[in-house]
């Protein structure tokens, strides 16, 4: 049974379990001179803006009352 539920995650609350999708790289930077703190702010911040994903707060993805 743990080889079909390996590399997922899940959160248990109360009486409720949740199954949350597994992050995939979606894409991808190189430098060949390697990254520093300047660097990524510089360059990989503007690069990968339009797919940060919103941060929510709870409430706004679980709209349902806790059973």
């Amino acid at each position: 049974m743990s080889h079909r539920i390996e590399g997922n995650f899940a959160a248990i609350e109360n009486n409720e379990i949740y199954l949350f999708s597994q992050s995939r790289p979606i894409r991808t930077a190189h430098t060949a001179d390697g990254w520093t703190p300047e660097s990524v702010i510089e360059r990989e911040f503007p690069m990968f803006e339009n797919d940060f994903y919103p941060l929510h707060r709870s409430g706004d993805v679980f709209t349902w009352d806790p059973v």
